[in-house]
């Protein structure tokens, strides 16, 4: 039996352009995935953020001076999160959005594309965490919520989202007294590494060795059954 002469051809199969009208969050999804309206369409917005996340490496963008590779931050929650970008340099993701188009993608594309990748990028939410048990916290994580408060990590951590939207210096900058944006700790569990320069592998690794003054979390009087405790809770944001 000849199968590929069953095989429908791929006209046939390929919507028709003149009827197909893809849903807005669609054509964001598309734009943020596409390289070609890139300067030299080798980049898009996924190439650092696969489906909105992180890709887990550092990459010096420019916008903090040169020289200063930053951990790519996942963009779930960044509209409802101001500012933006590590050291929060940006007001808001609208404006690092349409930054990062002219700045990073090096090309000039018309304000509704920019709409389009906004909606789209709202559109996504946070997805439950592995490390939760049916949903809820587990009997380590619920000792760690308590840890949480006890380290001081919810004064900055704190809301909806586990950010209070301001900068502080936690001794991880860059250069001495950097101040950073605090994070929103949502999927928290799938952005590893941690950290600007994503010197921590792990969040315990942020409880402890990269945090050796207190600064991120009065952590240094835990033992390590509660760091784990604290680190499981975390992860199970």
């Amino acid at each position: 039996r000849n199968f590929a002469s069953d095989s429908p051809s791929i006209d046939s199969i390929a919507p028709d352009p003149d009827s197909y009208d893809p849903s807005r969050l669609q054509q964001g999804e598309t734009l943020f995935n596409d390289a070609r309206n890139t300067y030299q369409q080798w980049l898009s917005c996924a190439t650092c953020h696969p489906d909105a996340r992180a890709d887990a490496l550092n990459w010096d963008l420019g916008n903090d001076g040169l020289g200063s590779p930053r951990n790519a931050k996942s963009l779930v929650l960044a509209h409802d999160t101001p500012p933006a970008m590590i050291t929060g340099i940006r007001a808001d993701a609208q404006t690092a959005v349409r930054a990062g188009l002219k700045f990073i993608e090096f090309s000039v594309r018309p304000e509704e594309e920019a709409v389009l990748l906004d909606e789209y990028l709202q559109s996504v939410v946070p997805v439950p965490s592995p490390y939760l048990n049916n949903g809820s916290l587990g009997t380590a994580a619920e000792n760690g919520r308590l840890l949480f408060e006890q380290a001081e990590c919810g004064s900055c951590h704190s809301g909806a989202h586990y950010t209070d939207m301001l900068s502080y210096d936690v001794g991880t900058g860059r250069d001495p007294g950097e101040a950073l944006d605090t994070p929103a700790l949502n999927e928290v569990w799938r952005t590893a590494p941690y950290l600007q320069d994503g010197r921590a592998e792990t969040i315990i690794e942020v409880l402890t060795t990269s945090n050796p003054d207190d600064l991120h979390g009065v952590t240094s009087g835990l033992t390590q059954e509660e760091i784990k405790a604290l680190a499981e809770y975390v992860l199970s944001l």
